[in-house]
């Protein structure tokens, strides 16, 4: 069979590569989107809460902005994040707003499922082609071109391959580009809860004493999603528990701040592993996302990282003046140098932030809870991390 061809072919159909597709296509390529599982737009569920929540700073929402998909999510499934308060092992407190940046928001709290389903639908309008289901089957790169073959719909060509199929990259490995995954010996645990007080749209985030992070996003109403970043041990125990007992866990964890819990979403836990790649893209081949890089989710950042990668790419290709070829070296350079410093910058901040709050040592655990309480009363500290933060 002769090959079906595009400029590019977009390798995955998480949030990621569901924004990057359309941005590619409005910037004037032929763009398909291929995945192993079926693409569709999730039913609309009002009386339930997806277990899969994110913290989608100002710039991601303004790259779906642009992607006309963040209006499609309801108003009322949107939780602005108008402060944060971190508490160390030892009492030390750090608190910044939104106002001290004066910005709505730090960042909006929004569920996988509403804003896939604000998604979806933007592939036909941008006219993106959409191939799935079909199981990746192999990988071949040629000077001109790269070629996926896909069960069940054949042999795809395409000038530029984007690796968008998460942290085990299939892509990734296919391509020779070869980076085990290092674990952090935690697993986050995350789950949905009521809770009895207002949080009054206050993220908070404890730094325990086993090394263990706890943090809790604040959703619609009297609701939050924790994500307990664990030992695995005990994320083995708290995923055992029944919810009462689980959300019994949850509130004396926080000290009952906002009272009462009740279990809204059963748990799961996935492990926590940190990616760091050599480079970011290869011949006829650019990774997003998790395909990319992994960080530890303390800061929440992990997704906004990958719709940095799909704005970065698709304003390089739409920039690309005389340079018809989306897959070209020069491309693909400016591509990673755009990239480089962000994702290590975020990569040094949370992978030292876990370290250093999982040391055992008596004496870190005084020196970090010290500048922790030390940022809190430096004005000029407090605005960095908040305009750190919206970024």
């Amino acid at each position: 069979m002769t090959p079906r061809r595009f400029d590019v072919l977009v390798a995955g159909g998480g949030l990621v590569g569901l924004s990057l597709a359309p941005a590619l296509a409005r910037a004037g390529l032929a763009v398909a989107l291929a995945d192993r599982a079926p693409i569709a737009a999730p039913a609309a569920d009002p009386a339930t809460l997806d277990a899969r929540v994110y913290a989608f700073s100002p710039a991601s929402v303004a790259f779906l902005e642009a992607q006309r998909a963040w209006p499609a999510v309801p108003a009322s499934r949107l939780q602005p994040v108008e402060s944060m308060r971190i508490e160390g092992d030892r009492g030390a407190v750090l608190e910044f707003s939104a106002y001290d940046v004066g910005v709505r928001a730090l960042a909006w709290i929004a569920e996988e499922r509403e804003v896939r389903r604000a998604l979806v639908p933007q592939l036909a309008d941008a006219g993106v082609e959409v191939l799935a289901p079909g199981r990746f089957a192999a990988l071949s790169f040629a000077p001109t071109h790269a070629t996926l073959e896909l069960d069940g719909v054949g042999a795809i060509e395409a000038r530029l391959v984007v690796g968008a199929d998460g942290v085990r990259s299939w892509v990734r490995e296919a391509a020779g580009m070869r980076a085990e995954p290092r674990p952090y010996g935690q697993t986050a645990v995350v789950a949905n809860f009521a809770c009895e007080r207002p949080h009054g749209g206050c993220a908070r985030q404890w730094f325990r004493a086993d090394g263990g992070i706890l943090a809790w996003l604040p959703l619609p109403g009297r609701r939050i999603s924790i994500v307990w970043s664990a030992p695995a041990a005990l994320a083995t125990e708290l995923m055992t528990l029944d919810h009462a007992a689980l959300a019994a866990r949850v509130a004396d964890a926080g000290r009952r701040v906002l009272g009462d819990f009740e279990v809204v979403t059963p748990p799961a836990a996935f492990p926590l592993q940190f990616l760091r790649l050599p480079a970011q893209v290869a011949h006829r081949l650019a990774l997003v996302g998790d395909a990319a890089h992994g960080v530890h989710p303390l800061a929440g950042q992990g997704v906004n990282l990958g719709f940095g990668d799909a704005e970065a790419l698709a304003a390089v290709v739409a920039a690309r003046g005389p340079v018809a070829d989306p897959g070209a070296p020069v491309l693909l350079e400016r591509y990673a140098r755009r990239r480089a410093e962000p994702v290590l910058a975020m990569q040094a901040v949370t992978d030292g932030l876990a370290r250093l709050f999982g040391a055992r040592s008596a004496w870190l655990a005084v020196l970090r809870n010290l500048g922790l309480g030390a940022a809190d009363r430096l004005p000029f500290v407090k605005q960095a991390l908040a305009q750190h933060a919206v970024r």
